[in-house]
């Protein structure tokens, strides 16, 4: 599956994404999916700057996984968005923010835990759990 493809299965997966990026290992962005009508709160020049820091702390995490095991996501909560980084593979990232509202005004959608489990099972590339 294509990085794209990746990116809209994942949009798909839950309403309550709003916004997702795979970059490569240095924070280098490669694709981008928006959902429609969402408007970010940062600046693209800003939106780089955070992604070349959070795949800073990867390259961080993966010095330790020889004794902790490997990375399997991380969560960044702030007031207005929650983000969410996985790895995809051994040179690149996923990064999706979401609404961090505390009550979802959807019923389709899932929580941050939902969410997680999707985006885990898709990466899996195990159809029978995605």
């Amino acid at each position: 599956m294509g990085f794209e493809q990746l990116l809209q299965t994942i949009m798909d997966s839950d309403v309550n994404i709003r916004h997702s990026v795979i970059t490569d290992a240095d924070g280098n962005i490669i694709t981008v999916n928006h959902r429609p009508g969402v408007i970010n709160y940062l600046s693209e020049e800003e939106t780089v700057a955070s992604l070349k820091r959070a795949a800073s702390a990867w390259k961080a995490r993966k010095e330790l996984s020889p004794k902790i095991g490997r990375g399997l996501y991380a969560v960044a909560a702030y007031e207005k968005i929650t983000r969410i980084t996985f790895p995809l593979g051994e040179n690149n990232l996923i990064f999706l923010s979401m609404g961090s509202d505390a009550v979802r005004m959807d019923f389709h959608g899932g929580g941050q835990k939902q969410i997680i489990e999707h985006v885990l099972n898709i990466l899996s590339g195990d159809p029978t759990k995605a």
